[in-house]
């Protein structure tokens, strides 16, 4: 029992040492990105190489749902 307890608690100094995300929402920019990367598109358009997450398809519209049954 005491084996679990210490390692519980490296787990969580661990946990709680580790640097947050890299990749933050910040005011103006359409995705979360890394301010740390040297952008090559503006901050309104998805840098492939800075931004994440990369979500869903390429153009992708989703249907219109127009009745929902029950």
């Amino acid at each position: 029992m005491r084996t679990l307890r210490s390692v519980l608690t490296l787990c969580i100094a661990i946990a709680l040492c580790t640097p947050t995300a890299r990749y933050v929402t910040l005011p103006g920019y359409a995705f979360k990105t890394n301010p740390q990367c040297q952008r090559h598109e503006p901050k309104t358009r998805f840098d492939r190489k800075c931004d994440w997450p990369r979500v869903g398809f390429k153009d992708f519209t989703p249907p219109l749902v127009t009745w929902l049954g029950i």
